[in-house]
């Protein structure tokens, strides 16, 4: 069996953390978007503009909302599989060579995701190649002696 090292342990389990706050941001303005309706200070907005302004407004949040939810989802897929992946290699119930594979994954996760979300790609980025390249932490007990 797989034991993860302390330092990609850490930036692994900050990476997921913020990767579910991303989901969960995702899904919130998803909501927002989608009932912009039926906030308390539509009324206010839309007092200010035209028929034609507030049928073009709704439109562009219906839009972005759409857009939201459909992100929400396949990041959220994501994460579910991330989080699937990566608990297995934190809890060391993997192999050598397939955590070898997960750390290899995750490297590649990690580098396509500093498009969207740049925190947790640099996390998984890091992790992913110390755990490929097999970069153990060696603690010299003699040092302090």
């Amino acid at each position: 069996m797989h034991t993860m090292d302390k330092t990609p342990r850490i930036v692994t389990i900050i990476g997921l953390v913020f990767e579910g706050i991303g989901v969960l941001g995702l899904s919130f303005s998803a909501a927002i978007f989608l009932s912009f309706e039926s906030i308390p200070f539509y009324d206010n907005i839309i007092n200010s503009m035209n028929q034609q302004e507030v049928s073009e407004m709704l439109d562009i949040m219906n839009l972005l909302g759409n857009v939201f939810f459909y992100l929400a989802l396949i990041v959220g897929a994501f994460f579910l599989v991330n989080l699937y992946l990566f608990i297995r290699l934190i809890k060391g119930t993997v192999e050598e060579e397939d955590a070898k594979k997960i750390y290899l994954y995750q490297a590649i996760w990690g580098g396509f995701n500093m498009l969207f979300n740049q925190i947790t790609g640099v996390l998984y980025l890091v992790s992913g190649v110390m755990g490929y390249n097999g970069n153990k932490e060696e603690t010299n007990i003699r040092e302090g002696i």
